[in-house]
């Protein structure tokens, strides 16, 4: 259980307690007074990563509505579980990220916001969702602004899936020019292979990988070879989900320079001189 979570009604933040009982399950607590009618309620939840923690967010559900009466409920939901399930891919498998919708739809929010989604299939299936695009998480950045903004920074799309996203981030930063790899999946194993850059001169460049997500990292490992082979000056990595499995010293001591993601899922207290942080609350505030 790795969840951060806050409940805020009208505006005033309200105290929340949780724990693991001996058995594993998980209690939460509402220790704040609530009131008996309130205009919102807004939960605000990151690092949601298993059913336990989607049962801390349902468990304080249930505990504000059992007390107040509420007209509109939000969930901000800074990292969306099971997206990267998003549809069945092989005979046998399951459809994970629509079975977890399932249960977060009973809860009946009038809005849920998602940080950057992987698919538009994913924020589909949640309903009543509105999504906050990667560029507006990117722009938080005040580094990444100046950089791409002034060309010192050259975007990459890692693959063509994320050559829609890499446009707008480029459009909303006003980069003139990015670059794009691609590389082959092996559905069922996971595997990758076939990188290669298809277009973009980034010979001499400073350049910045952007995508939504970075697991334990290697398709940014083999993007950044691809890119130091064709003559790139350093190879930087912006992701608004780092889960970063094995750890952010896996990237920076394979060819990453540099990483930028957001707190949806890394640690705020991630102390690491060449990783920024970009604050959740800066970007659902802004």
């Amino acid at each position: 259980m790795t969840s951060r979570i806050e409940l805020t009604m009208d505006n005033q933040r309200v105290d929340i307690v949780h724990g693991v009982f001996p058995d594993g399950a998980v209690w939460l607590k509402v220790s704040s007074e609530l009131p008996r009618f309130a205009q919102v309620m807004r939960i605000r939840i990151a690092a949601m990563r298993d059913m336990n923690d989607f049962m801390l967010l349902a468990q304080l559900v249930d505990a504000v509505r059992h007390v107040s009466d509420i007209t509109t409920s939000h969930l901000e939901l800074a990292w969306l579980p099971w997206a990267r399930q998003d549809r069945h891919m092989v005979n046998g498998d399951s459809f994970a990220l629509k079975v977890f919708a399932n249960h977060l739809n009973l809860l009946n929010f009038n809005k849920v916001f998602l940080l950057d989604p992987h698919s538009d299939a994913a924020a589909a299936a949640i309903n009543n969702s509105v999504v906050v695009p990667q560029e507006t998480c990117l722009m938080q950045s005040e580094t990444l602004r100046h950089a791409i903004g002034s060309g010192e920074l050259m975007l990459v799309a890692p693959d063509a899936g994320a050559l829609k996203k890499i446009h707008n981030v480029a459009k909303a930063s006003g980069a003139r020019e990015y670059a794009i790899l691609t590389k082959e999946r092996d559905v069922a194993s996971g595997n990758l292979t076939g990188f290669a850059l298809v277009s973009g001169d980034v010979a001499g460049k400073d350049l910045l990988i952007v995508d939504d997500l970075c697991d334990a990292g290697g398709t940014f490992i083999g993007s950044a070879q691809v890119l130091r082979d064709a003559g790139a000056r350093s190879v930087s990595l912006y992701v608004t989900h780092g889960v970063f499995s094995k750890g952010v010293e896996n990237l920076l001591n394979n060819g990453i320079d540099a990483i930028y993601t957001t707190t949806s899922i890394a640690s705020p207290t991630l102390s690491e001189p060449r990783v920024e942080l970009i604050d959740i609350n800066t970007i659902f505030n802004a």
